[in-house]
């Protein structure tokens, strides 16, 4: 749902600078605008009450992931009526006027965009949470539920572009730049800022403890030392029974964090979550954490090379536009995040899920090197125990592979263990071309 949710929030935000002036017709674009908000809910609400009924239906976890996907379709489809239908960025920022004021129209843009997903999870918890006989007791539970969901999914999209957005507006504003590329250059220190302090909002937004349960720490700690890796923390991640999941956060060893979620720690053996914190600590000792966060940024480092090489880009663009018809406001609120998002589908997901085999291997490993058979039938078995048979939608999927595709991997290095070595190398070939790239829109930059 991440990947829908950054590209819906992009849109927005990309839409808000697109500008234009006034638009005719207030009134009944803000009905439509309302009535394009229900129809993602209405769709979850009713497909949500037919699958309560057959939960115990054989397709029922594949029926489920197929709801997810479509409400989630009718969300973005919604999305994309509201702002290039219904003109709600004009209408919050030239005929309301709020476009003075830092993020303040930004905020407002993204109020019906993002409200329909709070609708969407109320709708979706009946397929999640158990039947309740005590109305306060559910209302509670679903309560918890939505500020799980929005805690998980929204804070962490929705923060960073807002700050960067915040900060280039005030620097507009304050003078301190004289030019858009100028502000561009000067939030680059602040957004390496906000990236580096991430883990502490984490780990404030999302519900933790320090992981405390005893032999279990010892071992993991004695992991983590053997590993090579160093950690500030491992924390429990409380989602209520909702998530099976781990992750690290942090760049930096001083604020690195290794979050387990309750489910994990309750359905998993010692040595199987050994495999899963194995997984996730091959991220770090791989670098796959910069070395995504590199490919997700490397179309801003080429875009400023270009336009610092070529000034007249921004007018050529807008001449091929018009050309074609079309205004240069539709290559910001159009062209742009169909860009952005064709980038992040085809490239970035192709590569995260590269990053999950590579870290799948690693995570079966011994201290010297070698593919462990019983490392990997531990790792292997974590797997379907947290995933079982459940069918997780195309969105769901986006930067980690199938878990069959996982355990199929495996298994064929158990017998061709030449496989991790081919692996390995491309893995390698890939961070040289990623480096590559940074180093020649560098001297593009420097030739500009």
């Amino acid at each position: 749902m991440q990947l829908a949710i950054l590209t819906a929030v992009l849109a927005a935000i990309a839409a808000a600078e697109g500008g234009g002036g006034p638009v005719e017709g207030v009134s009944w674009r803000l009905w439509a605008i309302f009535a394009a908000e229900l129809a993602p809910p209405l769709a979850a609400l009713v497909g949500g009450h037919r699958l309560t009924r057959d939960r115990e239906a054989e397709d029922h976890g594949r029926s489920a992931a197929r709801l997810e996907s479509i409400v989630i379709a009718l969300w973005l489809g919604a999305v994309a009526f509201i702002l290039l239908v219904g003109q709600w960025p004009r209408i919050v920022r030239a005929n309301w006027d709020l476009a003075a004021l830092p993020l303040v129209d930004e905020i407002a843009i993204l109020l019906p965009v993002i409200a329909p997903l709070i609708l969407i999870w109320a709708a979706m918890y009946r397929l999640q949470g158990p039947a309740q006989t005590n109305d306060t007791q559910s209302r509670d539970t679903l309560l918890r539920y939505i500020l799980l969901q929005a805690r998980h999914h929204l804070a962490l999209v929705l923060l960073p572009p807002l700050a960067v957005v915040g900060l280039i507006e005030s620097a507009s504003a304050l003078k301190i730049a004289k030019d858009l590329d100028a502000v561009w250059w000067f939030a680059i220190p602040q957004l390496a800022i906000v990236l580096l302090l991430m883990p502490l909002a984490v780990r404030r937004l999302w519900r933790t403890t320090p992981l405390v349960l005893q032999p279990l720490r010892g071992q993991l700690d004695e992991l983590c030392e053997s590993r090579g890796t160093v950690l500030r923390e491992i924390l429990v991640w409380q989602t209520d029974g909702t998530m099976a999941n781990a992750a690290v956060v942090g760049m930096s060893r001083y604020l690195r964090y290794l979050l387990l979620t309750d489910v994990l720690l309750s359905q998993l053996t010692a040595d199987q979550i050994a495999a899963v914190v194995r997984h996730e600590l091959a991220h770090l000792r791989r670098w796959h954490l910069p070395l995504r966060l590199a490919l997700l940024l490397l179309p801003v480092a080429w875009w400023m090379a270009f336009k610092q090489t070529f000034p007249d880009l921004d007018f050529h663009i807008a001449s091929s536009f018009a050309s074609l018809g079309l205004s240069s406001n539709h290559a910001t609120a159009i062209a742009l995040p169909l860009l952005l998002l064709a980038y992040a589908v085809l490239v970035v997901g192709w590569y995260s899920r590269l990053l999950e085999h590579d870290a799948d291997v690693d995570a079966c490993l011994d201290d010297n090197g070698q593919f462990d058979c019983r490392s990997a039938v531990d790792f292997c078995t974590a797997l379907t125990t947290l995933c079982g048979d459940a069918h997780e939608s195309w969105f769901s999927r986006w930067l980690h592979p199938s878990v069959s595709a996982r355990v199929g991997l495996l298994n064929h290095i158990a017998f061709h263990p030449t496989i991790a070595v081919e692996l390995r190398r491309r893995m390698t070939t890939l961070a040289i071309v990623i480096a590559l790239l940074y180093v020649a829109a560098g001297g593009l930059l420097l030739l500009g």
